[in-house]
Order: C-alpha cells, then sequence, then structure tokens
C-alpha cells in the first residue's frame, strides 16, 4: 500500500473536501467528529476505545486517499490523549481486575464492565492505531524530522508491551493458555486481535513477539475458515467457531448466526489480510463476501441491509443490518455492484441516524480515489 508525498506544509488541507466537512461540521447531537473523538480520547474510559474505533479506521483511510499531514496530525492527536491517559494498572483508582505494572485505563460506564480492563474495548481501537503505524512505515512523515521518528518508535514500544505482551501475559495467568484473550469465542471478536497481530508481525523487530502474532493469524484463518460456508457463491457463516479443535480458542454451547453489524470486523480483517498479502485469504475470498452483500444481506426495495449475513432478522438488534461502515464497505473497491449498493445506501439518513457517515464516506472516498 502506497501513500501519496506528503505536502511539506502541515496545515494544508482542502476545505472542499466534502469528507473534511463531514469532520468538522456538527453532527449528532450537535457535536462534530473531530469533537466526539477528542473528548472520548481524553476521557481515560477504556469504553469509549469502541466508539473510537470508527475515527480511527476513517482517518487511516484518509491518510491513504490523500497523504494530507492534516489528517496524519488529527491521528496523532487521538492516539497522544489515549496513551498519555493510561496509567500502571496497579494503581489505577477502582480497578477490579489484574492490577500488575503494565499501562492500562479502566471502563468507567457503570453498564459495562464497570472498574475493569477490557481486552476487547482496547483492541477495538488499537487493531487501527497499530495500522496507522504500518501506513506511516515508509512515508515522507516519518523522516521529516527526528521526533516524527521518535513518536513513531514510542507508540509502536508501547503497543508491543502495554497492548500485546499484557493480553498475552494476562492470558496465560487467567487460563494457562496465552492466546484466549485474542481469539475468545467469536470469529468478530477474534478478528480484532487477529487485525493487530497482522499489521504487529509486519511492524515489530522484537523475534518473539513476531512469532506469537504469526500463531495468532494462522490459528485465526484457520478457525474462520471452518466457519465460511458457500451458498449461492456468497459466504454464509457463525459467529461462534464451529470447531476449534486444535486452537486455543474458546467452544461455546450454541451455534449464533454472525449478524451484519460484527461481522464489519469479520470483513475488515479479511480485506486488510488480503491486502497485506496473506496468503491464507485470496481474490476469490473477496468476491464471495461481495456476494454476500448482494444475495442476502442487501434489501433492494427498501435500500437497507438485512440483520444477519444470512438474510435472517434479528429481533434483538433490529436495523443493526445498516452498521455497514467499517468492513462491508471496503468490498466496494473490489466488486462495482457492491459499489453501487453502497452508493446508494449512502443516500439515505440512515448513516447520520447511526453516527456513521465519517467513516463510511471516508472507506468508499479512499475507493474512488484509489481507481481514478
Amino acid at each position: 500500500m502506497v501513500i501519496p508525498g506528503l505536502p511539506q506544509n502541515e496545515n494544508i488541507i482542502d476545505a472542499n473536501n466534502p469528507i473534511y466537512n463531514i469532520y468538522i461540521r456538527p453532527g449528532k447531537g450537535g457535536i462534530s467528529e473531530e469533537e466526539q473523538a477528542l473528548k472520548k480520547s481524553k476521557s481515560g474510559d477504556v469504553f469509549n476505545f469502541m466508539n473510537l474505533r470508527k475515527t480511527i479506521g476513517a482517518l487511516n483511510a484518509m491518510i491513504t486517499a490523500t497523504g494530507e499531514p492534516y489528517w496524519i496530525n488529527q491521528q496523532v492527536r487521538i492516539i497522544n490523549n489515549l496513551l498519555q491517559t493510561a496509567q500502571t494498572s496497579s494503581v489505577i483508582p477502582h480497578n477490579l481486575l489484574f492490577r500488575d505494572e503494565f499501562k492500562s485505563w479502566i471502563s468507567l460506564n457503570p453498564n459495562k464492565n464497570y472498574h475493569q480492563e477490557v481486552p476487547l474495548s482496547e483492541c477495538y481501537s488499537f487493531l487501527y492505531i497499530t495500522q496507522f503505524l504500518f501506513l506511516l512505515r515508509h512515508t515522507a512523515w516519518l523522516e521529516k524530522n527526528e521526533n516524527n521518528l521518535q513518536w513513531w518508535n514510542h507508540t509502536l514500544a508501547f503497543i508491543e508491551r502495554n497492548i500485546w505482551t499484557k493480553w498475552y501475559d494476562r492470558s496465560f495467568a487467567t487460563y494457562k493458555n496465552h492466546y484466549r484473550y485474542f481469539l475468545r469465542t467469536t470469529t468478530d471478536m477474534g478478528s480484532n486481535w487477529a487485525g493487530l497481530a497482522l499489521y504487529l508481525n509486519a511492524l515489530t523487530a522484537d523475534t518473539t513477539i513476531k512469532s506469537q502474532t504469526a500463531l495468532l493469524t494462522q490459528q485465526y484463518d484457520t478457525l474462520l475458515k471452518r466457519n465460511l460456508k458457500v451458498r449461492q457463491g456468497a459466504y454464509i457463516w457463525n459467529s461462534t467457531y464451529n470447531n476449534v479443535e486444535g486452537s486455543f480458542a474458546g467452544a461455546s454451547s450454541k451455534s449464533t448466526i454472525q449478524d451484519v453489524s460484527h461481522g464489519n470486523q469479520v470483513v475488515a480483517y479479511v480485506v486488510a489480510a488480503y491486502e497485506a498479502g496473506n496468503k491464507n485469504w485470496l481474490i476469490s475470498d473477496i468476491y464471495k463476501f461481495a456476494n454476500t452483500v448482494k444475495f442476502f444481506m442487501y434489501n433492494r426495495e427498501h435500500n437497507l441491509f438485512r440483520d444477519n449475513v444470512d438474510g435472517s432478522s434479528d429481533e434483538k438488534r433490529p436495523g443493526w443490518g445498516n452498521f455497514v461502515s467499517d468492513g462491508w464497505v471496503k468490498l466496494a473497491g473490489y466488486d462495482d455492484e457492491v459499489k453501487a449498493i453502497f452508493k446508494q445506501f449512502g443516500k439515505t439518513k440512515k448513516l447520520q441516524k447511526y453516527n456513521q457517515e465519517f467513516q463510511f464516506k471516508a472507506n468508499l472516498y479512499k475507493i474512488d480515489q484509489q481507481h481514478e
């Protein structure tokens, strides 16, 4: 993946760029995407890392599409806030778990893992933060001055110790299994750590971490491939692992069909793995996921997406199929019919309703720029 040469004037930004205007204008609740992201990144609340994922992922798309330092600087601001709010686990007030010497955060949401450190929440954002380092590694931004290179090295070292090694060691302490916190029991949860491992493997000079991350991606690829079933030339799969034999994943007592919303994460991983040269994933796999969109998910009559990847409805989460901006929309770069579907869907108010307009349109903008 090649990013265009970066302008030297870091204040340059095309004020007429429609994605820039989406980023800075007031959105849902009267708050812009920029303001929302900065507020959440300063909160010290790991629960907010899940929502930050969409902004960090969208910024990566804009960096790839334009090479403008403005977008890099936005990303750096968010990451700096996250790293600066990290505290040593043993001294975090009210921390209910672990209390060791790794840097971490706890959930401050009374309704979700209150006062606990949460590996899944962390990897939601740090997957795309690690991707950001991957995107920057051969750009003029790193070569521009020593501070940029030092920042990159510092951030990578933080991820190596306080994201990867932290949960690798804690997983063994809890489960006597180094990979259980990474693979979990479902394809969507495992995909986030597999994606982080994919990029970290390409970045790290630590041979031990390189070996560990390679094993994780190989195990995840095997687990996911066991789940994928071909129907009408499309992939249909359960979110729960069908067969965990020979792996470090957890088994589920009941099979659950993959919902479209969390399926984003699986598709985002496969596209990233394919584009990074992972030989386990071929262009034929990408086409089958594209067929899932065309033949099962999309409701042409109402211009919306069904809840589950097999086209079924979910009474508990009706409408969640319309969350497609993270992974599914990336398939538009490989299938013109899928691209037309997402362009049509982008005309609805559902992007604003579900607060995903910036991510959705940034990903499509990147695809448009790459295919000009």
